[in-house]
This record gives structure tokens, sequence and C-alpha cells, in this order.
């Protein structure tokens, strides 16, 4: 049975009786799937990859059918008609022997294709096999085969295939032969790599753990990850492989005469017609170039829609540091002017949507936040709510593509930051905003020391000497509590524990003495003691500086120690917002009651720990109603229905349309 997509993995759960073994064999097949569907209706929608699509299917019907879509037979001689001009008996006129040039060039095609598709396909043949071989099993056969593979990498691809073509003398099997010894070796790498890292993946590890065989593994769970990057290499693989054995029969090292292909008729054009006829030197050229060039473009629509590496427009975006924001504000109900509330941050209306295999996700939705100078908020919620995404958006840090800011406004200080250039955002993060993250030997680059990173944070603002950085590194180090400060600028992210990294990235953090402190789940990979430590200097830290902090977490623990005020996320929205007091005495929305009943309570041992019954729901799957709802042990039919806005209620805001009726029970 073929399983695609969650709905049909629960159907056949439900309806198929299984042995346990297959039960396992099926989670692993479905979690090794790579998520491919839609790919061609997706490349069919960018208007590049779909004209060189086109131009490459008609150039090959054109070759396959050459015999009825020539006007005349390639090597058919008119000797009296020689170097004609194009007319309309000869479109492209005649060759030095009287040939129709146009018959030739569409017979070359012929040639050209079927060398470069049969270069590619022996390669690929022998890359999957060895590849596949030496990057699953490694060790001394893993070794020995990619000696062989960088010895023939190490010489140039031409120089190579003109030794191997050399010996073998012209022909149209010699070409293909000296160029597929030639691109299988690039192409075994690209296969082992691959293979090296998926062997690692959970799936094939579990795989491995249910008695499956090697043979069963490399054929169900490597090869169908493999597909993709070996696809797109092959795609881009044909260009060079047309460009190189053009450059082979220019060489007289192609197929042999009469053969028509397009390298031949180069050279041809350039020994016999250059100055009497000279469109017959350009036009093979220009096949040529134009042939490569869709191969490339359909190559990089490809990458772009099976998700392999990245996109050039990703890479520019990504060096650019920047978040798009696509008409901001352009949405009802935000502000068009700066608050007048005092407040250091008001976030208003934001949505934030990802473009991705199954189109476009709102991820982030009408979320609006406030917070004060000196104020600590807490932002709280499961896994998949959207807090990280808020919490970057805020520094347009989110990656784009695939992220977008489609609404609302984020204001600090008075400036709408989704209006800021490049530049402003840049001499705005770390002087007015600063962000340490989850995890911070991730955050610190490890070739460089600690005292090299905080003084290029305090240099990148222009404020400071080196001298006068590196001593206020000294400063900012004992201000975090990191024992013996000079001997530590020494030492490399390595050598520290995980809460004196932690501590190093708060001192990056404060170097320009930000107003505004974002911490996105800072403690998550730190022991509780640690982390209690971390906590102390945080809040120590707020009071000696005077910052505010929006504090990113999924522990209502953490919350209720570090904060004045907190907002729940569920599903990309904000479902309550109130006082850390109110929040915890008197929930107003069913979820946060569930996140506070799921927290461990000291002393009752003897009671199971509450738990919230199923997941948050996926990007593209979010329902028509109250979001929470699948998962609401309070839900009303009129929840599904409608969508439920944000209201003021009892001194929280809160979205439920039930919340005057239902009294929920809070922290004890």
């Amino acid at each position: 049975m073929t399983i695609d997509g969650t709905d049909d993995l629960l159907r056949y759960a439900e309806n198929v009786p299984v042995t346990p073994d297959e039960a396992v064999e099926t989670a692993i097949e479905f979690a090794a799937l790579p998520k491919r569907k839609g790919a061609f209706r997706r490349l069919l929608r960018r208007p590049g990859p779909t004209i060189a699509l086109v131009y490459l299917v008609i150039l090959g019907l054109s070759a396959v059918f050459a015999k009825w879509v020539a006007p005349y037979d390639p090597n058919e001689q008119d000797i009296p008609n020689r170097l004609a001009t194009p007319s309309w008996s000869h479109w492209l006129g005649t060759d030095d022997l009287g040939r129709d040039f146009l018959s030739r060039i569409i017979y070359g095609a012929r040639v050209s294709l079927v060398v470069s598709l049969s270069v590619i396909a022996i390669a690929m043949a022998i890359a999957l096999v060895v590849g596949l071989f030496s990057g699953y099993t490694g060790g001394a056969v893993d070794n020995v085969i990619m000696r062989v593979a960088d010895g023939g990498l190490s010489f140039p691809p031409l120089v190579l295939a003109l030794a191997v073509a050399g010996i073998l003398g012209p022909g149209t099997e010699n070409v293909i032969l000296a160029l597929s010894i030639v691109f299988v070796f690039g192409l075994t790498r690209l296969v082992r790599g691959t293979a090296l890292a998926i062997r690692e993946e959970p799936f094939v590890e579990a795989s491995r753990a249910a008695g499956s065989r090697t043979r069963r593994i490399l054929a169900h769970r490597v090869l169908p990850n493999v597909r993709s990057p070996l696809l797109i290499a092959a795609t881009f693989g044909i260009a060079a492989v047309l460009l190189a054995e053009a450059g082979l029969a220019y060489l007289g090292l192609g197929p042999r005469p009469p053969t028509a292909s397009w390298g031949s008729m180069l050279r041809q054009a350039y020994d016999r017609t250059l100055y009497s006829a000279s469109w017959q030197l350009l036009v093979p050229g220009a096949a040529i170039a134009i042939t490569i060039f869709a191969f490339n473009v359909l190559g990089d629509g490809l990458r772009d829609v099976l998700g392999v590496g990245r996109s050039k427009k990703a890479k520019r975006s990504e060096r650019r540091g920047l978040t798009t924001a696509a008409r901001p504000g352009a949405g009802a109900g935000t502000a068009a002017t700066a608050p007048t509330d005092g407040s250091l941050l008001a976030v208003d209306g934001l949505c934030v949507e990802f473009v991705g295999e199954r189109g476009v996700s709102r991820v982030v939705d009408q979320v609006s936040l406030t917070i004060r100078p000196g104020e600590t908020v807490g932002l709280v919620g499961e896994s998949g709510s959207g807090k990280t995404v808020t919490s970057l958006s805020v520094m347009r840090l989110v990656p784009s593509p695939p992220g977008r800011i489609v609404d609302g406004h984020i204001w600090f200080e008075g400036r709408d930051l989704l209006a800021s250039s490049f530049k402003d955002m840049r001499a705005l993060r770390g002087t007015g905003i600063s962000m340490i993250f989850q995890d911070p030997m991730t955050s610190l680059d490890p070739a460089f020391t600690i005292g090299s990173q905080l003084v290029e944070a305090q240099r990148l603002h222009g404020k400071r000497t080196r001298a006068q950085a590196r001593g206020r590194a000294i400063e900012l180090l004992e201000l975090v509590g990191v024992p013996a400060p000079e001997a530590r600028l020494r030492q490399f992210p390595h050598q520290l524990s995980g809460g004196l990294r932690q501590r190093v990235m708060i001192a990056i953090a404060l170097a320009n003495e930000p107003r505004l402190l974002i911490a996105d789940e800072p403690t998550t990979a730190l022991d509780v003691t640690v982390q209690a430590q971390i906590l102390e200097l945080l809040k120590r830290l707020q009071r000696e500086l005077g910052m505010a902090i929006l504090f990113v977490t999924h522990d209502l623990g953490v919350i209720a120690d570090l904060c004045d005020r907190v907002a729940v996320m569920y599903a990309g929205q904000i479902v309550e917002e109130a006082s850390v007091h109110q929040l915890f005495a008197r929930p107003q929305h069913p979820y946060t009651e569930g996140l506070l009943n799921a927290m461990p309570q000291v002393g009752r041992l003897d009671e199971r720990l509450a738990v919230i019954r199923g997941q948050v729901p996926l990007p593209h799957e979010m329902p028509a109603g109250c979001r929470f709802a699948a998962r609401c042990d309070y839900v009303v039919p009129e929840c599904r229905t409608e969508p439920v806005a944000l209201i003021e209620h009892d001194g929280s805001l809160v979205r439920c349309s039930r919340v005057g009726d239902l009294v929920l029970r809070g922290a004890e």
C-alpha cells in the first residue's frame, strides 16, 4: 500500500490490522519519505524554468523526430547551390557542400543531446552504486573510493576528457566513454556525501533497529533522499556535458564526418566559411549557448522547488539579513501612527507568512504586544505556537525567503521598524535591541576567542577603540558573573561550560547598552541549577541597567519567577495576555488553564500529571474557528465556525468566545 500524507497514514493505521514489526516499518518509511508532492506544479508556476522546459521539450522532440521535422537529409549535397544565403527554400542557407544548414542543426541537436544524456545516465548509474555503497558503509572501502575520486577531480575536466578521448580516438561512442569517466567522480562524491549524512538520521537508525536489511535501507531510506540532489546535479551536468562535447568535437575528437553535431559544425564553419558565410558560425554557437542556459535555468528551478540548497535570491536575502516586509500596515485594524502611551516596543497586528511546498502558510496572525521601559514581558506557548518567529520578526531576522512580514507595524521608541532600511536596522541591532538565543554553543563562533567576539560586538557600531573595547569586555564579564574574566578572554567557546557560555552571550548582548533584550528560551539547554543562576542574573541586570526584557519560553515556572506580564501564544495567535499574578490566579482561556495544570506541583506525587491532548495544528491546516477547539474540553459548536477576536475581560485580553461563561482553575 502506498502511503501519501498524514491522513492516509492515520486511515491505514485505523483500518488495517498490522503486526508490531509492520507498524514500525510503516512509520519509518513515512518518516523517511521526502516531501516533494506537487513539485512539478510549483515548477510550472515559475516563468523562467517553465520557458526553459518548453524550449528543451521542443528541442528534444525535434531531435527525436528529425526525420520528419528537418526539411532535407542532413548529408544531401547540392554543390551548385553551396554557401547559399538564407531563403525560403533554405531558411539558414547551405554550407560549403550545399547541405541544408537548418537540417544539420536539427540532426546535430540529436547527436549532442544523445551524447549528453548518455554520459549523464552512465555516470549517474555508476555514481549511485559506488556512492551509496561508499557513503553508507564507510571504513577503508570508503577511503579508497574517495581517494580515487579526489584523484580524478584533481585534473581539469576538459584536460582529462581530451586525454581520454585522444587515447580512444574520435567517434561518438568514444566521446561518451571519455566524458562519462570525467563526470562520474563528481557525481560519486555527491551521492556519497548525501548518503553519509542520511545514514545518521533517526529514521535510518530506527530502520536498522527494526532489523531491516542493508539492501532495503539503501533502496527505501537512503535512495529516496538522494534522488532530488542527484536530479538537480544531472540537470546542470547535462549542460556541462553539452559544452564539453562541443569542445571535443570542435577539436576534431567528436563524431566522425559526415555526422552532424553542433561542435563539429562550429569547427567546419570556422575553417571554411568564417568570412564568406559568418552566420554559419553564429547559429550552432547560439544553439549551444541557449540550450546550456535553458538547462541551467531548469536546474535552478528544480533546486528551488525541491528545497535542495538555497536559491540565489535566498542567498542574497540572507546576506542582507533583513526580513521582507511586504506592504506593512496594509491590512485593516493596524495603527497608522506611532503609539503615544510611552511604550518602548509596540507590536500591532503583526502577520508573518512562510512560502513552502504546500503554498503560503501564516505562522503569526494579528499579534499585538507592548513592552514598557524597564518591564519584563513573557511570551509563552508550546513548540509551534509562533513565539520564536514573533521575537525574530521584531528584529526582522526571519529568513526571507521563505518568510515575509505581510501586515502590521513594529514600533520601537516611536519608529516603525518595518519601514526602516537595512542600514537603520543594522545600526539598531545590538544597540537599541539585543537578542540571546537558546543554545550559546551554536551562537558563539568556535573559531574565535571569547575576547575577540566581545570586542567585535562593540566595534561593529564604532563606539570604542580596540583597547577600550577590551577593557569594557572585562567589565562585562564581571557584570555577568564570569570568574577570572581576563583569562576567559583568551579562551574559546568549547573551553567553557554551558552556563558560562550563556553568561558570555548575555555579556555580548549587553555590550552596547540596549534598551530592550529579547531572550529566546535562554535557559532551555541548561540544567536546573544553572537555569536558576541565569534567571537571577537577568533579574539583577534588569534592576541595575533598567532595560526591558521580552522573555520567550515554554516554561510557566520561569515566567512566574521573572516576568511582570505574560502573553500566551497558540497556533500563531495571542490567546491571553495578563499580569503574571492575574494569569496564574484567574486564567481566562482554556489553553492557559491546560498549561497551568500541566505544571508539576511540589508535594503532589499521588496525582497523575495533566496533559493537553492533541497537538498544535500545522500552519497550512488552521481551522476556520477557534484554533484550540480541537483540544478544548469546553468546546461548543459555535467555537468551530467563526474566528475569535481578542477581547478585554476582567483585566485580561482573551481570545475565547465563552470567556464570560467559564470558571477556570488557576495554579495552586
